[in-house]
């Protein structure tokens, strides 16, 4: 075994005591993660990529999911929007297209990510949420909605209009951290 920084070579007695204090912290380190809500929200390792695989069929009402947001691309950001007519932040473009389709999401992001169950990088699936953490001063959280092209529709940014973003794009990739599936 190489020598890094961060090794520690033991054997014996020795061993015994390293594994005795590894347990304990492991045990502590995920008791972290439980209690901030990491564990358990579907989030991939550092350097995980969304699945290039989104390119499958949508199910019916993903399908109308999709297409309602679809006809949404080219509306206005819009901070606090949820409607064509005031135009879209990003929670609210998530929540409207659902919405149309029947299916009740909470309107905000954070509470979207609790939203359904978790979904790893490469189960993605249409109508999955996809989540991408931003670091802006106006927010810290991104949703959009997976497509059966392997892109995802959102509402970036003030200035910006709803658009169809391509998943494996390098940006995303670096800052995906987690789905949801809420049907």
């Amino acid at each position: 075994m190489a020598d890094t920084p961060y090794a520690v070579h033991a054997s014996g007695p020795a061993r015994s005591a390293q594994r005795a204090l590894t347990a304990p912290l492991a045990a502590l380190l995920l008791g972290g993660l439980l209690l901030a809500g990491c564990a358990t929200t579907g989030a991939p390792p550092p350097g995980a990529t969304p699945a290039a695989t989104v390119q499958r069929p949508a199910s019916d009402k993903a399908a109308a999911v999709i297409r309602t947001a679809r006809s949404l691309v080219g509306a206005p950001y819009a901070w606090g929007g949820a409607s064509p007519s005031t135009g879209f932040d990003c929670s609210g473009l998530v929540w409207y297209a659902y919405h149309q389709n029947g299916v009740t999401l909470p309107r905000v992001s954070w509470q979207q990510f609790g939203a359904g169950d978790p979904v790893a990088s490469h189960d993605l699936l249409p109508g999955d949420l996809i989540f991408h953490r931003m670091k802006s001063k106006d927010k810290s959280l991104h949703v959009g909605i997976v497509t059966d092209r392997g892109t995802f529709i959102h509402a970036p940014s003030s200035g910006k209009r709803v658009m169809e973003s391509i998943l494996l794009d390098d940006f995303w990739r670096k800052h995906f951290i987690g789905a949801r599936r809420v049907f």
